[in-house]
């Protein structure tokens, strides 16, 4: 992707594209397509000829009998009709006039058929090789996303992701696959037809080919022409529909200063001018339609025009020839039709794919530093130092952090503005960074450690974390082959999820997820945990889940939080009070800074801050779901 004169669409599916060998088949297809089309027209010309012929010969039996033999003797000498006459002459059934008709019927059937199979075989290689490319690029998005996704601080990215993982690549493999069938077969049909209708009787094939491409691209031009004509009128009509709408919105004022009478007129002359491009609109329509029809009727009439010249007045080619030059013209018409109508594909098809290879581009924001070094468990302390982070949503959300966790507290990080503390969270495993200032764990600067030491020794349960399409013990292990069963089932039981896992149908070998079992919300925070304490982290983060729950999950949640936070660190971004009285540490941040740093019943007393974010979260009287 690195060529910039290169379209993104073009690098789906372009002109260049039939070239590879891969799309050879389907070049191989699409030609031959075209030749049963050009038999066709053939066929369908001899049959003309031979009924023509018996209607008009003479009343002798053997005149009337004589098959396509006469024909034979009159092409024989033309540059291309001796191939077809030695081919009448060996065919010994094509000298008996009923037989040549049921033989020439019977073939365009067979052809017709052959066509159709043919021009399928061609649009299904060149689908599958466009759903190919976009494949590919779906591969592309799902890696960049996940790259992206930790450091996504408003969901933004996510949201991009999610548009063109569905919609754009929809589009891309849709539009690709119609444009390039398409083309292919439409070239293929221009070629062979032109071929034909040139071998038949150039001069003439010119003459009419001539006017055809010249009205085909005026249809075109009309039809691009028009279509911004109406555009702007309707556009003109929208605006003007908005400002008497606008009226509707001062009535107050027009009617506390009298201005009913200004108004009224300003309104009749707004509904006038509105009238007046209603009917410019439906005029250029009614143009639109009329210069459509007459352009369509030149399509033919001109063409025709100059066949039935050619054929009445100098003689020049036969009835049978005119027709067949005539059928050609018909379908290179289509051909030319069909190719000009993809040619929006294309433009569309460049913006969306100009969406995805922007986005496939990105650099993360989060990336791991060059010579890092692998990163030993937390056994001392984690200290945030001078932090600074203020993205483009929430500007100044940080402005000079510093505290000190120290190894084995388990802290309540609060803020009434909740990105702030759920912003500091993701900064201890890196899916974001501080614009300014080091977060330390035992006084090294974890950006120079490795992420995958870091991630494995700092871990976030996120509450709005979802299960994979896969068994419960794989969404446990993730598939790493290191975790035994046991230890899975071990950390299952620590959090209590052991307890729900055995009744589902199968037990740890139960599928969960969208082609599976649907667990609540509450077990899967719970099954998010064990997947966080299998790996048995020195740093732990856990977003608790925004949700009600019912006594019993409460119960098993506090059992489990105090089972888990014996010997390592535990940082929570609580919801329910009852796990924030239960911290060693309250740490609340206000103003991007630390505004509360205590226990709770130090702080409900001494602290108007802590009593009003206690107050807005918790108090009976206050829209909220949890009062712990």
């Amino acid at each position: 992707m690195s060529d910039p004169n290169v379209q993104d669409f073009d690098r789906i599916i372009s002109y260049r594209s039939f070239a590879r060998a891969q799309f050879l088949p389907a070049m191989a297809c699409a030609l031959c397509s075209s030749l049963a089309l050009a038999g066709v027209l053939v066929c369908i010309t001899g049959t003309f000829w031979l009924l023509v012929h018996v209607d008009l010969a003479a009343v002798d039996s053997e005149d009337r009998t004589t098959g396509l033999l006469e024909l034979a003797t009159r092409i024989a000498a033309h540059p291309a009709g001796g191939a077809i006459s030695r081919l009448i002459r060996a065919v010994s059934w094509l000298h008996s006039t009923p037989a040549a008709v049921v033989s020439l019927v019977s073939t365009i059937c067979i052809l017709v058929l052959l066509r159709w199979a043919l021009r399928s075989g061609a649009e299904a290689i060149v689908e599958n090789r466009v759903a190919a490319s976009v494949q590919r690029l779906r591969q592309h998005i799902h890696r960049k996303s996940i790259r992206l996704e930790p450091s996504d601080f408003s969901g933004e990215d996510v949201s991009i992701a999610d548009h063109l993982f569905r919609e754009s690549t929809m589009f891309l493999e849709t539009a690709g696959g119609r444009w390039g069938s398409v083309v292919l077969t439409a070239a293929a049909d221009i070629i062979v037809l032109t071929t034909l209708a040139l071998l038949t009787q150039w001069r003439v094939a010119l003459e009419t080919l001539v006017p055809l491409l010249l009205i085909r691209f005026a249809i075109r031009f009309e039809s691009q022409r028009s279509a911004s004509s109406l555009q702007l009128l309707s556009e003109q009509v929208t605006r003007g529909l908005a400002r008497m709408a606008e009226g509707l919105k001062k009535t107050r004022i027009v009617t506390g200063f009298g201005m009913e009478q200004a108004e009224h007129d300003q309104f009749q002359n707004n509904l006038t001018q509105y009238r007046e491009r209603c009917r410019q609109v439906l005029n250029q329509q009614n143009l639109v339609v009329w210069v459509h029809r007459l352009l369509m009727l030149m399509l033919v009439a001109v063409p025709a025009a100059f066949l039935v010249t050619h054929i009445v007045r100098d003689g020049s080619i036969g009835v049978a020839a005119g027709l067949l030059i005539g059928g050609c013209l018909f379908f290179l018409s289509l051909a030319m039709g069909r190719f000009q109508d993809v040619q929006a594909l294309k433009t569309e098809g460049n913006v969306r794919a100009a969406e995805v290879t922007s986005f496939i581009n990105r650099v993360p924001l989060v990336s791991q530093a060059p010579g890092a070094s692998f990163l030993e468990p937390m056994s001392r302390s984690l200290m945030f130092d001078q932090i600074v982070f203020s993205p483009v949503q929430y500007p100044g959300l940080i402005r000079g952090l510093d505290f000190r966790v120290s190894f084995g507290e388990t802290l309540a990080l609060l803020s009434l503005q909740s990105e702030a503390a759920f912003a500091v969270a993701s900064m201890i495993p890196r899916f974001i960074d501080p614009d300014q200032g080091q977060i330390l764990i035992d006084g090294r600067d974890i950006r120079v450690a490795t992420l995958e030491s870091l991630r494995a020794e700092a871990i976030m349960v996120g509450g709005n974390d979802s299960v994979f399409n896969a068994t419960v013990l794989e969404n446990i292990t993730c598939g790493q082959t290191d975790i035994t069963r046991q230890q899975a089932l071990d950390a299952a039981k620590l959090v209590h999820a052991d307890h729900f896992v055995r009744t589902l149908p199968k037990g740890y070998e139960t599928v969960l997820g969208e082609y599976g079992v649907a667990l609540d919300r509450g077990q899967v925070f719970r099954l998010s945990m064990a997947r966080a304490i299998v790996r048995q982290p020195a740093l732990l983060v856990i977003e608790e889940p925004n949700i009600v729950l019912d006594a019993s999950t409460k119960a098993m949640l506090d059992d489990a939080y105090q089972r888990i936070s014996g010997n390592r660190t535990v940082i929570f971004l609580p919801t329910r009070l009852s796990t924030v009285k239960k911290c060693s540490r309250i740490v609340m941040i206000h103003d991007g800074k630390i505004a509360v740093d205590g226990v709770h019943d130090q702080l409900v007393r001494s602290s108007e801050l802590y009593r009003h974010w206690e107050y807005v979260r918790f108090n009976p009287f206050r829209n909220d779901s949890d009062a712990g």
